[in-house]
């Protein structure tokens, strides 16, 4: 394959401009099950609707411009290539960074209105949104299949709470302004001309003209929303007559895993920073309680199961097949899949020969990988600079001249389906987790930590340990930070972290002795980064005139440490 030739048409395509409609113009997914006909008629309503919004959301956004263009799960991604939780260490053999195609994530470039980042994330959740509006505006007042109508609005809700977490502007931490480490001060302007403002809220009652004029919503406005789309479907899946049929379907766990996204979400504003921007909906330490409680709701509905050692470190299953503690899943399908590179494990299973991994060799960052204890199960999927491979076969396909050409730090957490490592379309073919009952016990020692004190979080924190280290002791550090830490090892590569790290205000440090981040990405902050908040697609705002504040463009406001 020539690598070469595929990374300079990449970057001839990311100077070329953007054009795109706007979501008010999208339609249902290209990819989806459903036909136009089935829309108008209701043939299969129940089975192919859901289909197709399942489906829809591993869909490209754009017609796969970019190879990152493979979906929701390529948000998450650049999620945590942003958070620089996922690092690339290919560099390090002499490969060029920009095989890593997530490469304007970790570097905080793109990110202009005019750009590629913000046209990403916008065309990869509206149309989706759209999806889901045409479902429940379909099955309204149809009782027999208000079950199916609840799943959409549980999509929606999650669609919008990332939308959210992704575009409302938080301000740089005033100690990198005293740093001097680049034009904070100007960014901080732009933020409180935008405080507190989220996206446009587009409901399955919403016209063309109508989406024009659609200004951006307040974080409470929205927030309202996403909690009436779960109030309704709680109240559907708490009747005896609903049964979950496929795990891509919501049920009453994973409303309660949302409630608790989205209450810990709030707990990160307080009187002290904007809560009052919350309204009504509660703020602070009452959020937290409120995340811990739905968080405990969640592991006793779904059960509390934990991914075992051998779930996660299995060569030929780990992390690519449904698993015991996943609560929703998405499946790529040899029909989903757009080609050999359009695919998330051409970017994150190292052992797929046909994808970028073998020339990224994405992994944690060294300092991660020091801290991790000797005896954490976790730490043997991750290759070890010391390491051999005869420890280290066990763990993987690959030959030992393979193995030898890999970068130390790189993690094997995700394998390509039925341990096939050449065929794209069907190793391609992976199950991945939208959510898992681990997050729930992270988010309840978290929200713990915020409302009862260090020594009741500690307390949580080593109960699961137990489950990846049995002789985990919790260092003489703050917990709080012990906790993201382990959460951050725990999802790799799944995108959770930088919503974390953006609402805690936590700074990246990736700049220090023996760094395994590429000099590009040597990011050494106090605070969030600014390009953990997106501005909103030049597309969107030349159609949609109620827009009338953009978010601060977060390109080069932070330099790189020298």
């Amino acid at each position: 394959m020539k690598f070469s030739k595929i990374l300079t048409i990449a970057v001839v395509a990311l100077g070329a401009t953007i054009a795109l409609s706007g979501c008010i113009r999208e339609t249902f997914p290209k990819t989806s099950t459903i036909t136009q006909e089935q829309l108008e008629t209701g043939i299969d309503v129940d089975v192919n609707l859901l289909k197709g919004i399942s489906r829809g959301i591993l869909a490209p956004a754009y017609g796969g411009w970019e190879h990152t263009d493979f979906g929701f799960p390529s948000v998450g991604v650049y999620n945590d290539q942003a958070a620089q939780v996922v690092v690339t260490n290919g560099w390090t053999l002499g490969n060029a960074p920009a095989y890593n195609r997530f490469y304007m994530g970790s570097w905080g470039k793109g990110y202009a209105n005019n750009s590629w980042m913000p046209v990403h994330f916008w065309y990869t959740y509206y149309p989706q949104i759209k999806s889901c509006n045409d479902v429940i505006k379909m099955l309204a007042g149809k009782e027999e299949s208000a079950g199916s109508s609840a799943i959409a609005r549980t999509y929606r809700a999650n669609l919008y709470l990332d939308l959210a977490r992704i575009f409302e502007c938080l301000p740089m931490d005033e100690a990198d302004i005293e740093l001097q480490r680049g034009d904070v001060a100007g960014y901080n302007e732009g933020y409180n001309r935008v405080k507190g403002l989220t996206v446009p809220i587009v409901t399955e009652d919403t016209t063309e003209d109508a989406a024009k004029n659609n200004p951006r919503a307040t974080r409470e406005e929205l927030f309202k929303f996403i909690l009436n789309d779960l109030s309704i479907a709680e109240a559907e899946f708490s009747k005896d007559t609903y049964r979950k049929v496929s795990a891509t379907d919501s049920d009453l766990a994973v409303v309660y895993g949302l409630y608790a996204r989205v209450y810990l979400w709030l707990g990160g504003f307080n009187e002290e920073n904007t809560g009052e921007l919350n309204g009504e909906l509660p703020q602070g330490n009452e959020a937290y309680a409120l995340a811990a409680e739905y968080a405990q709701k969640a592991i006793a509905t779904f059960g509390g199961a934990i991914m075992s050692e051998k779930e996660w470190t299995d060569k030929i299953t780990g992390f690519n097949t449904q698993a015991s503690s996943w609560m929703w899943t998405l499946f790529h399908s040899t029909d989903t899949i757009a080609g050999n590179l359009h695919q998330f494990a051409a970017h994150m299973c190292v052992e797929a020969s046909y994808g970028y991994c073998q020339f990224t060799c994405p992994g944690v960052g060294s300092k991660y990988f020091n801290h991790l204890g000797k005896n954490d199960f976790r730490r043997k999927l991750i290759v070890d600079p010391d390491g051999s491979y005869e420890t280290f076969k066990a763990y993987t396909q690959m030959s030992k001249e393979e193995y030898d050409a890999v970068a130390p730090y790189t993690f094997f957490k995700f394998r390509p389906a039925q341990g096939n490592r050449t065929d794209y379309a069907t190793a391609g073919a992976i199950a991945i987790p939208m959510m898992r009952c681990e997050e729930m016990y992270f988010i309840e020692m978290e929200a713990i930590y915020h409302t009862q004190g260090q020594d009741a979080a500690w307390q949580k924190l080593v109960a699961f340990m137990a489950s990846r280290d049995p002789k985990y002791v919790c260092p003489s550090m703050e917990i709080l930070d012990e906790i993201l830490f382990n959460k951050a090892i725990e999802f790799w590569g799944e995108g959770q972290m930088m919503y974390d790290f953006k609402r805690l205000n936590k700074g990246v440090t990736c700049k220090y002795a023996g760094t395994n981040y590429d000099e590009d990405r040597r990011f050494n902050t106090a605070g969030r980064l600014p390009w953990w908040t997106s501005p909103i697609p030049q597309q969107e705002t030349q159609i949609n005139l109620a827009i009338k504040e953009n978010n601060p463009d977060p390109t080069n406001v932070v330099q790189p440490a020298i």
